[in-house]
Protein backbone atom coordinates (compact mmCIF):
# COMPACT_ATOMS: atom_id res chain seq x y z
CA UNK A 1 0.00 0.00 0.00
CA UNK A 2 1.19 3.58 -0.63
CA UNK A 3 1.65 6.05 1.84
CA UNK A 4 -1.02 8.51 2.27
CA UNK A 5 -0.23 12.25 0.52
CA UNK A 6 -0.61 14.61 3.63
CA UNK A 7 -2.34 17.61 2.17
CA UNK A 8 -3.65 20.90 3.29
CA UNK A 9 -5.89 23.30 1.75
CA UNK A 10 -6.15 26.54 1.84
CA UNK A 11 -9.47 28.30 1.27
CA UNK A 12 -12.21 25.91 1.99
CA UNK A 13 -14.68 27.13 -0.95
CA UNK A 14 -16.48 24.97 -4.02
CA UNK A 15 -13.16 23.43 -5.34
CA UNK A 16 -12.07 22.30 -1.92
CA UNK A 17 -15.81 20.61 -1.30
CA UNK A 18 -15.76 19.27 -4.30
CA UNK A 19 -12.02 17.50 -4.17
CA UNK A 20 -13.45 16.42 -0.23
CA UNK A 21 -16.16 14.53 -1.29
CA UNK A 22 -14.36 12.90 -4.43
CA UNK A 23 -11.55 11.59 -1.79
CA UNK A 24 -14.69 10.15 0.04
CA UNK A 25 -16.43 8.76 -3.42
CA UNK A 26 -13.49 7.37 -4.75
CA UNK A 27 -12.73 5.10 -1.79
CA UNK A 28 -14.54 2.32 -3.69
CA UNK A 29 -11.86 1.06 -6.04
CA UNK A 30 -15.26 -0.51 -8.76
CA UNK A 31 -16.08 3.23 -9.21
CA UNK A 32 -13.64 5.02 -11.27
CA UNK A 33 -15.97 6.67 -13.43
CA UNK A 34 -15.41 10.84 -14.05
CA UNK A 35 -11.38 10.39 -13.14
CA UNK A 36 -8.81 10.83 -15.95
CA UNK A 37 -6.52 8.66 -14.15
CA UNK A 38 -7.56 6.61 -11.64
CA UNK A 39 -4.49 4.93 -10.82
CA UNK A 40 -1.37 7.55 -11.06
CA UNK A 41 2.15 5.91 -9.44
CA UNK A 42 0.18 3.32 -7.84
CA UNK A 43 -1.66 6.25 -6.35
CA UNK A 44 -5.46 6.09 -5.85
CA UNK A 45 -7.62 9.11 -5.03
CA UNK A 46 -7.94 7.88 -2.05
CA UNK A 47 -4.78 7.93 -1.07
CA UNK A 48 -5.12 12.06 -0.26
CA UNK A 49 -5.64 12.85 3.46
CA UNK A 50 -6.78 16.26 3.58
CA UNK A 51 -4.28 17.02 7.33
CA UNK A 52 -4.69 20.88 7.39
CA UNK A 53 -7.32 23.51 6.02
CA UNK A 54 -7.21 27.35 6.53
CA UNK A 55 -10.05 29.80 5.74
CA UNK A 56 -10.90 32.99 6.94
CA UNK A 57 -15.11 32.81 6.98
CA UNK A 58 -16.84 33.06 10.11
CA UNK A 59 -19.34 30.07 8.54
CA UNK A 60 -16.18 27.83 8.17
CA UNK A 61 -13.03 28.27 10.81
CA UNK A 62 -13.75 26.00 13.70
CA UNK A 63 -15.53 23.41 12.12
CA UNK A 64 -14.21 20.50 11.02
CA UNK A 65 -13.68 20.54 7.35
CA UNK A 66 -16.12 17.95 6.52
CA UNK A 67 -18.66 20.04 7.85
CA UNK A 68 -17.67 23.02 7.09
CA UNK A 69 -18.04 22.54 3.11
CA UNK A 70 -21.89 22.34 3.94
CA UNK A 71 -21.32 26.48 4.05
CA UNK A 72 -20.50 26.44 0.33
CA UNK A 73 -22.87 26.69 -2.94
CA UNK A 74 -21.76 22.81 -3.98
CA UNK A 75 -24.32 20.56 -3.03
CA UNK A 76 -22.89 17.50 -0.53
CA UNK A 77 -23.19 13.82 -2.69
CA UNK A 78 -21.63 11.49 -0.78
CA UNK A 79 -21.86 10.26 2.88
CA UNK A 80 -18.84 10.64 5.35
CA UNK A 81 -17.39 7.81 7.12
CA UNK A 82 -14.54 7.67 9.17
CA UNK A 83 -12.93 10.97 8.47
CA UNK A 84 -10.66 12.32 10.64
CA UNK A 85 -11.33 15.70 12.97
CA UNK A 86 -9.85 18.08 10.80
CA UNK A 87 -10.68 21.71 12.07
CA UNK A 88 -10.05 24.62 9.83
CA UNK A 89 -7.81 27.37 11.41
CA UNK A 90 -8.20 31.06 10.94
CA UNK A 91 -5.44 32.40 8.16
CA UNK A 92 -4.72 35.69 7.29
CA UNK A 93 -6.88 37.86 5.55
CA UNK A 94 -4.83 40.19 3.67
CA UNK A 95 -6.90 40.56 0.36
CA UNK A 96 -8.92 37.74 0.62
CA UNK A 97 -11.82 39.95 0.88
CA UNK A 98 -13.16 42.65 -1.15
CA UNK A 99 -16.45 44.92 -0.74
CA UNK A 100 -18.29 42.87 -3.19
CA UNK A 101 -17.60 39.41 -1.38
CA UNK A 102 -17.62 40.29 1.97
CA UNK A 103 -21.36 39.66 2.81
CA UNK A 104 -21.26 36.32 1.54
CA UNK A 105 -17.63 35.56 3.62
CA UNK A 106 -18.61 36.91 6.55
CA UNK A 107 -14.95 37.13 7.75
CA UNK A 108 -13.92 35.72 11.27
CA UNK A 109 -12.67 38.14 13.97
CA UNK A 110 -10.19 35.49 15.40
CA UNK A 111 -6.16 35.87 15.72
CA UNK A 112 -4.74 34.41 12.58
CA UNK A 113 -2.60 30.80 13.06
CA UNK A 114 1.14 30.84 12.47
CA UNK A 115 0.24 29.39 9.37
CA UNK A 116 4.22 27.99 8.47
CA UNK A 117 3.90 26.13 11.91
CA UNK A 118 0.51 24.86 11.67
CA UNK A 119 1.72 23.01 8.44
CA UNK A 120 4.73 21.83 10.23
CA UNK A 121 2.75 20.42 13.11
CA UNK A 122 0.10 18.68 10.81
CA UNK A 123 3.31 17.07 9.05
CA UNK A 124 1.88 18.66 5.50
CA UNK A 125 4.00 17.72 2.48
CA UNK A 126 1.87 19.72 -0.27
CA UNK A 127 0.03 22.76 0.09
CA UNK A 128 -3.03 22.93 -2.09
CA UNK A 129 -3.92 27.01 -2.78
CA UNK A 130 -7.68 27.39 -3.55
CA UNK A 131 -7.96 31.20 -2.82
CA UNK A 132 -9.97 33.49 -5.08
CA UNK A 133 -8.76 35.02 -7.91
CA UNK A 134 -7.36 38.06 -7.35
CA UNK A 135 -5.69 37.79 -4.12
CA UNK A 136 -2.70 38.01 -5.21
CA UNK A 137 -1.04 38.66 -1.81
CA UNK A 138 -2.60 36.07 0.30
CA UNK A 139 -1.38 33.31 -2.27
CA UNK A 140 1.96 35.02 -1.95
CA UNK A 141 2.06 34.98 1.34
CA UNK A 142 0.63 30.99 1.74
CA UNK A 143 3.34 30.06 -0.83
CA UNK A 144 6.03 31.89 1.72
CA UNK A 145 4.53 29.84 4.26
CA UNK A 146 5.01 26.84 2.49
CA UNK A 147 8.49 27.30 2.14
CA UNK A 148 9.40 28.09 5.43
CA UNK A 149 7.28 24.78 6.19
CA UNK A 150 9.13 23.17 4.07
CA UNK A 151 5.87 22.06 1.31
CA UNK A 152 5.35 21.77 -2.26
CA UNK A 153 3.01 24.08 -3.08
CA UNK A 154 0.05 24.23 -5.61
CA UNK A 155 -1.13 27.13 -7.02
CA UNK A 156 -5.06 27.08 -8.74
CA UNK A 157 -5.39 30.31 -8.66
CA UNK A 158 -4.22 33.18 -11.80
CA UNK A 159 -1.64 34.33 -9.48
CA UNK A 160 1.88 34.67 -10.85
CA UNK A 161 3.76 31.86 -8.79
CA UNK A 162 4.95 28.75 -10.80
CA UNK A 163 5.30 31.27 -13.48
CA UNK A 164 7.18 34.15 -11.33
CA UNK A 165 10.88 33.37 -11.53
CA UNK A 166 11.38 34.74 -8.33
CA UNK A 167 9.59 32.20 -6.98
CA UNK A 168 10.75 29.21 -9.13
CA UNK A 169 14.15 30.33 -7.83
CA UNK A 170 12.88 30.16 -4.07
CA UNK A 171 11.14 26.81 -4.19
CA UNK A 172 14.38 25.43 -6.45
CA UNK A 173 16.70 26.44 -3.62
CA UNK A 174 14.68 25.06 -1.26
CA UNK A 175 14.28 21.41 -3.06
CA UNK A 176 10.26 21.71 -3.12
CA UNK A 177 7.96 21.47 -6.14
CA UNK A 178 6.04 24.47 -7.50
CA UNK A 179 3.12 23.80 -9.35
CA UNK A 180 0.65 26.04 -11.12
CA UNK A 181 -0.66 28.54 -12.46
CA UNK A 182 -4.68 28.46 -12.71
CA UNK A 183 -6.17 25.20 -12.81
CA UNK A 184 -7.80 24.05 -16.02
CA UNK A 185 -11.02 22.54 -15.74
CA UNK A 186 -11.28 18.60 -17.13
CA UNK A 187 -13.75 20.01 -19.61
CA UNK A 188 -14.68 23.43 -19.92
CA UNK A 189 -13.70 26.34 -22.74
CA UNK A 190 -10.62 26.46 -22.82
CA UNK A 191 -9.54 23.03 -23.16
CA UNK A 192 -12.42 22.43 -25.65
CA UNK A 193 -11.39 25.56 -27.78
CA UNK A 194 -7.98 23.78 -27.80
CA UNK A 195 -9.05 20.82 -29.07
CA UNK A 196 -11.48 21.87 -31.55
CA UNK A 197 -8.92 24.63 -32.96
CA UNK A 198 -6.57 22.11 -33.36
CA UNK A 199 -8.36 19.84 -35.21
CA UNK A 200 -9.49 22.68 -37.35
CA UNK A 201 -5.98 23.36 -38.33
CA UNK A 202 -4.94 19.95 -38.54
CA UNK A 203 -7.60 19.72 -41.43
CA UNK A 204 -6.33 22.56 -43.13
CA UNK A 205 -8.50 24.61 -41.79
CA UNK A 206 -7.86 28.67 -41.62
CA UNK A 207 -8.62 29.99 -38.56
CA UNK A 208 -9.84 33.80 -38.50
CA UNK A 209 -11.34 35.04 -35.16
CA UNK A 210 -12.36 33.27 -32.25
CA UNK A 211 -13.62 33.96 -28.46
CA UNK A 212 -15.12 31.73 -25.65
CA UNK A 213 -16.35 33.44 -23.17
CA UNK A 214 -17.92 32.37 -19.22
CA UNK A 215 -20.75 33.65 -17.54
CA UNK A 216 -21.00 32.40 -14.02
CA UNK A 217 -23.06 32.36 -10.90
CA UNK A 218 -20.66 31.05 -8.65
CA UNK A 219 -18.37 32.75 -6.13
CA UNK A 220 -15.44 32.36 -8.05
CA UNK A 221 -16.98 33.73 -10.91
CA UNK A 222 -18.14 37.02 -8.67
CA UNK A 223 -13.87 37.10 -7.31
CA UNK A 224 -13.13 36.99 -11.74
CA UNK A 225 -15.23 40.00 -12.37
CA UNK A 226 -14.80 42.50 -9.91
CA UNK A 227 -10.98 42.10 -9.97
CA UNK A 228 -9.27 39.35 -12.09
CA UNK A 229 -11.44 39.99 -15.12
CA UNK A 230 -8.12 41.11 -17.17
CA UNK A 231 -5.72 38.57 -16.03
CA UNK A 232 -7.57 35.78 -16.28
CA UNK A 233 -8.73 37.13 -20.07
CA UNK A 234 -4.93 37.31 -20.88
CA UNK A 235 -4.56 33.83 -19.51
CA UNK A 236 -6.92 32.33 -21.27
CA UNK A 237 -6.69 34.28 -24.71
CA UNK A 238 -2.87 33.00 -24.17
CA UNK A 239 -3.11 29.68 -23.36
CA UNK A 240 -4.92 29.28 -26.85
CA UNK A 241 -2.86 31.11 -28.92
CA UNK A 242 0.92 29.75 -27.28
CA UNK A 243 -0.28 26.79 -27.44
CA UNK A 244 -1.23 26.38 -30.68
CA UNK A 245 1.03 28.95 -32.69
CA UNK A 246 -1.59 30.75 -34.89
CA UNK A 247 -2.07 34.36 -35.85
CA UNK A 248 -5.78 35.51 -35.17
CA UNK A 249 -7.97 37.41 -32.73
CA UNK A 250 -8.95 35.16 -29.78
CA UNK A 251 -10.71 36.64 -26.74
CA UNK A 252 -11.23 34.07 -23.80
CA UNK A 253 -12.38 34.80 -20.33
CA UNK A 254 -14.85 35.48 -17.76
CA UNK A 255 -17.80 37.96 -19.06
CA UNK A 256 -20.06 38.24 -16.54
CA UNK A 257 -21.69 37.17 -13.05
CA UNK A 258 -25.21 36.38 -12.81
CA UNK A 259 -26.56 35.01 -9.72
CA UNK A 260 -29.32 32.92 -10.03
CA UNK A 261 -26.72 30.28 -12.32
CA UNK A 262 -25.19 30.03 -8.61
CA UNK A 263 -22.25 27.66 -8.79
CA UNK A 264 -22.89 26.58 -12.70
CA UNK A 265 -20.86 28.31 -15.81
CA UNK A 266 -22.03 28.63 -19.30
CA UNK A 267 -19.60 28.87 -21.58
CA UNK A 268 -19.80 30.40 -24.92
CA UNK A 269 -16.97 29.01 -27.70
CA UNK A 270 -17.08 30.95 -31.36
CA UNK A 271 -14.70 30.11 -34.13
CA UNK A 272 -14.86 31.05 -37.68
CA UNK A 273 -12.41 29.31 -40.12
CA UNK A 274 -11.74 29.21 -43.99
CA UNK A 275 -12.08 25.93 -46.04
CA UNK A 276 -11.17 25.00 -49.69
CA UNK A 277 -12.17 28.10 -51.88
CA UNK A 278 -12.03 30.30 -48.87
CA UNK A 279 -15.42 28.60 -47.73
CA UNK A 280 -16.89 29.84 -44.19
CA UNK A 281 -16.83 27.50 -41.71
CA UNK A 282 -18.77 28.88 -38.03
CA UNK A 283 -19.18 27.11 -35.27
CA UNK A 284 -21.25 28.44 -32.14
CA UNK A 285 -21.50 25.77 -29.27
CA UNK A 286 -22.47 26.43 -25.49
CA UNK A 287 -21.15 24.28 -23.21
CA UNK A 288 -22.41 24.24 -19.18
CA UNK A 289 -20.82 22.77 -16.39
CA UNK A 290 -20.21 23.26 -12.06
CA UNK A 291 -17.15 24.97 -10.60
CA UNK A 292 -15.60 23.01 -8.64
CA UNK A 293 -16.05 19.62 -9.46
CA UNK A 294 -15.28 20.24 -13.27
CA UNK A 295 -11.74 20.96 -11.69
CA UNK A 296 -11.65 18.09 -9.49
CA UNK A 297 -10.31 15.23 -11.77
CA UNK A 298 -7.21 16.97 -12.68
CA UNK A 299 -6.72 18.32 -9.28
CA UNK A 300 -6.61 15.06 -8.10
CA UNK A 301 -4.22 14.19 -10.85
CA UNK A 302 -1.69 16.94 -9.64
CA UNK A 303 -1.66 16.35 -5.99
CA UNK A 304 -1.09 12.60 -6.84
CA UNK A 305 2.08 13.86 -9.84
CA UNK A 306 3.32 16.03 -6.80
CA UNK A 307 3.78 13.27 -4.42
CA UNK A 308 5.57 11.99 -7.33
CA UNK A 309 7.76 14.94 -7.69
CA UNK A 310 8.48 14.53 -3.68
CA UNK A 311 9.57 11.14 -3.73
CA UNK A 312 11.99 11.45 -6.87
CA UNK A 313 13.41 14.87 -5.17
CA UNK A 314 12.67 17.40 -8.05
CA UNK A 315 12.40 20.75 -7.08
CA UNK A 316 11.66 24.36 -8.67
CA UNK A 317 8.86 24.59 -10.84
CA UNK A 318 7.78 21.27 -12.50
CA UNK A 319 7.04 21.95 -16.31
CA UNK A 320 4.94 18.83 -17.13
CA UNK A 321 2.90 19.17 -14.24
CA UNK A 322 2.16 22.33 -14.47
CA UNK A 323 1.49 22.04 -18.19
CA UNK A 324 -0.50 19.46 -17.86
CA UNK A 325 -3.00 21.09 -15.01
CA UNK A 326 -3.09 24.82 -15.29
CA UNK A 327 -4.10 26.97 -18.29
CA UNK A 328 -0.95 29.54 -17.43
CA UNK A 329 2.05 27.36 -17.06
CA UNK A 330 5.43 28.24 -16.84
CA UNK A 331 6.02 26.18 -20.37
CA UNK A 332 2.89 25.27 -22.74
CA UNK A 333 2.94 22.53 -24.76
CA UNK A 334 1.09 21.93 -28.29
CA UNK A 335 -2.06 20.08 -27.45
CA UNK A 336 -3.37 17.96 -24.34
CA UNK A 337 -2.13 14.74 -25.62
CA UNK A 338 1.49 15.84 -25.92
CA UNK A 339 1.09 17.38 -22.14
CA UNK A 340 0.06 13.81 -21.47
CA UNK A 341 2.86 11.94 -22.61
CA UNK A 342 5.38 14.38 -20.70
CA UNK A 343 3.54 13.88 -17.30
CA UNK A 344 3.83 10.06 -17.99
CA UNK A 345 7.42 10.38 -19.08
CA UNK A 346 7.92 12.36 -15.64
CA UNK A 347 6.21 10.00 -13.29
CA UNK A 348 8.20 7.07 -15.28
CA UNK A 349 11.46 9.28 -14.47
CA UNK A 350 12.14 9.90 -17.89
CA UNK A 351 13.98 12.93 -18.97
CA UNK A 352 13.65 14.35 -15.53
CA UNK A 353 14.81 18.15 -14.85
CA UNK A 354 16.09 18.23 -11.70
Amino acid sequence: MPEKIRLAIVGIGNAASALIQGIEYYKDRLNDRGLLRPNLAGYRVSDIEIVAAVDISEKKVGKNVYEAIYENELDILVDFQNTMNVPVVMGNILDGVIVETEKNIKPAHFLPEDIAEYFKSTKTEIVLCLLPSGADNAVKFYANEAIKAKCAFINATPTKIATDEEFAKKFFNSELPLIGDDLQDQFGATILHKMIIQQMLDRGIDIKESYALDVGGGAESLNTIYRAREIKREIKSMSVTSALNIDAPIVAGTSDWVEFLNNKRNSMLWIVGKGFLGSEIIMDIKIQTEDGPNGGSVLVDVIRATKVAINQSAKGSIDEISAYGFKNPPISVKNPSVANNNLANFILGINRRN
